[in-house]
């Protein structure tokens, strides 16, 4: 059952949240319940979750899990189960630009 709760954002807030909701192919109701959900699970994998559902970066998830690196969150998230995130397209514009210049290099 949903409660009908209200809550006070600000516009351009409401505004981007849509867009964000909207490119998941999802609604906003399912967008706020989701990332809440995210904050108020167990502390035993939040940060693993939270990577996996785009709420903290690389770098964030490693130090909050006390994780040596990368590879050692990638094997965390495969033993849990969880997907990889979604790269924001600023990632992906700053991988774009570094395989760019190492192709020009050759």
């Amino acid at each position: 059952m949903l409660l009908r709760t209200p809550i006070y954002l600000p516009d351009k807030l409401v505004a981007k949240a849509r867009e964000v909701a909207a490119a998941r192919g999802a609604t906003l109701t399912a967008l706020i319940i989701e990332q809440l959900e995210a904050l108020t699970e167990s502390k035993a994998d939040d940060s693993i979750v939270m990577y996996s559902r785009g709420l903290l970066t690389k770098e964030q998830a490693i130090e909050y899990s006390g994780f040596r690196d990368y590879a050692e969150l990638l094997v965390a998230m495969g033993d849990a189960d969880l997907p990889l995130p979604a790269l924001s397209k600023s990632e992906i514009d700053e991988q774009v630009k570094i395989f760019t210049e190492i192709w020009e290099k050759d």
